[in-house]
């Protein structure tokens, strides 16, 4: 593919095996089509004579779309998009930064490029180095003592302290600036509300909640959260509005509305649901499409005049993960606004998640692959932990608002997968993704990330209490205990998922039966 006047490279084998044979470094591009800084990288330094020059003549250019690999993208990302990294022919980072002008670039690669030619031997030894340092500070398993007693009873006390401890209490909202979204953390507060009843925790989601809905943040013309804002107010947000974060908070200011009654929240879900329905909905299929471009200029825009111009665009891949927490929020709006949920004409909403539940089963689904996280013309990219646990948990939500169990079923396949293929025994968590035989850098490093496995081990135990299977019940407590003793108290608002899932482990409902470990049966 080409771009900014590149010849770019997929990721995979080949483009770094064309560098160890031609003697290159590899220049990579993380990227997203909804990234504002993105497309000025590609109109300035990527534009730029002096660089296009240089990565013509002495390196292989591979540019990595985020959304469609997140794999790559937590492996390499630097701190935000666009992420510029300069890998070893073997895939090992050399450098990265996010956006650089083209001056700045230019003299990154010119050093690397100087550095790899005249000192090899130092390079190698520093790299040699950090995989050391990198290696001793990684998550180890092996010690599975223990599990059968499930987490301590204290750890829901101290994540709930590290959370709210970063409460800015001047600008609602999580740390000082830039304010983000923050779903899991708001996700975390109303789970405390509901399950503990904490109060206090309650009022704290209420408030951020209601700071975000009446700010800059939030687009009062069509509808729809912007992905942060930039100052610790809420004010000059970046633009982009992403499928996966609206979704979130459709689903949070729905909840919001139904345990407050405040008609804020309930206009803001509605507003959120008509951004969806109206510019990410793909009427012929009923899928959603990821994202809307950035653009400063529209945004900015009275009503009036916003209505002259042409839209940010979309784009339009269709990616299992977010779909599927499309399906969760609008259980939830349903449940929220029964019998007032007709967005559109002969629109209702949990028809529309069945629906679109069924897409994600018939569709984007395969036994052998497990769920697909998009296709197009050229490929199928599957094998990932989060689209099957979240294809999974929309499947419970289904389950749960219907009573069909076929969605029991559904969510069953998805969890038995990801445990046959994606659960290490001597790591005791389960990885972030499927390894292949043409994997290349450090996507070869198995990950285990804190915030899918979270996810993973409360869905595993939602569904073996419902389906009455005591294994996935205990592979979900086992899963929970390991990811306790990871915890740490400096995570703080990231601790959030392993939050949630303590709360369903210790107050959610019990199955059918009362199944071995499970604190909900006691009493």
């Amino acid at each position: 593919m080409t771009g900014g006047g590149i010849t770019w490279s997929e990721w995979g084998g080949e483009p770094f095996r064309r560098a160890q044979s031609e003697g290159k470094l590899v220049f990579l591009d993380l990227s997203a089509k909804w990234c504002h800084w993105c497309h000025v990288l590609d109109e300035t330094s990527l534009a730029d004579p002096r660089v296009l020059s240089l990565l013509e003549k002495s390196f292989v250019c591979i540019r990595v779309d985020t959304d469609r690999r997140p794999d790559i993208n937590d492996r390499y990302n630097q701190g935000g998009w666009p992420s510029v990294a300069v890998l070893m022919p073997d895939g090992r980072l050399l450098t990265g930064a996010t956006y650089l002008p083209p001056d700045a670039l230019l003299s990154v690669l010119n050093k690397c490029e100087s550095f790899y030619r005249n000192d090899r031997p130092r390079i190698d030894a520093y790299l040699a180095e950090t995989a050391l340092q990198e290696e001793s500070q990684a998550i180890g398993g092996g010690d599975h003592a223990g599990l059968e007693e499930g987490p301590g009873e204290d750890l829901l006390p101290r994540i709930r302290q590290s959370l709210m401890s970063q409460v800015d209490r001047v600008d609602p909202g999580f740390f000082g600036e830039p304010k983000f979204l923050m779903v899991e953390s708001l996700a975390c507060l109303r789970d405390m509300w509901i399950f503990e009843p904490d109060a206090e925790a309650g009022e704290t989601f209420l408030t951020i909640l209601r700071r975000m809905v009446q700010s800059q943040v939030f687009d009062p013309v069509e509808g729809g959260f912007f992905r942060y804002a930039t100052r610790r107010d809420w004010t000059v947000p970046h633009y982009e509005k992403l499928l996966g974060d609206n979704a979130a908070m459709l689903s949070l200011c729905a909840s919001a509305s139904e345990l407050s009654g405040d008609p804020l929240f309930a206009d803001a879900a509605r507003d959120t649901l008509r951004f969806l329905l109206l510019t990410l909905l793909d009427r012929e299929s009923g899928v959603f499409f990821s994202s809307q471009d950035a653009d400063e200029t529209y945004y900015t825009m009275p009503a009036e005049e916003r209505s002259r111009l042409d839209p940010p665009r979309i784009d339009r891949t269709v990616i299992s993960e977010y779909n599927a927490q499309v399906v969760s929020a609008l259980v939830v709006a349903a449940r929220a606004f029964p019998g007032t949920g007709r967005a559109l004409p002969g629109d209702s909403l949990l028809k529309r998640a069945i629906s679109l539940g069924r897409h994600l089963s018939d569709s984007m689904w395969d036994g052998g692959v497990g769920q697909i996280r998009y296709r197009d013309d050229s490929c199928v990219q599957a094998g990932h932990l989060a689209d099957n646990v979240a294809v999974a948990v929309a499947f419970l939500d289904l389950w749960e608002a219907t009573a069909d169990p076929v969605w029991l079923d559904r969510a069953a396949a998805r969890l038995d997968w990801s445990l046959a293929r994606l659960f290490d025994p001597g790591n005791g968590r389960l990885k972030d993704r499927v390894p292949n035989a043409d994997d290349a850098g450090l996507l070869k490093n198995a990950r285990y990330p804190f915030g899918g496995n979270s996810a993973a081990a409360s869905a595993l135990m939602r569904c073996g209490r419902g389906a009455t299977r005591a294994d996935l019940f205990t592979a979900g407590r086992n899963l929970l205990t390991q990811l306790s003793r990871d915890y740490d108290e400096r995570m703080g608002p990231f601790s959030a998922p392993l939050g949630s899932a303590l709360l369903r482990y210790r107050r959610g409902t019990a199955g059918k039966a009362c199944l071995p470990g499970d604190p909900a049966c006691i009493g």
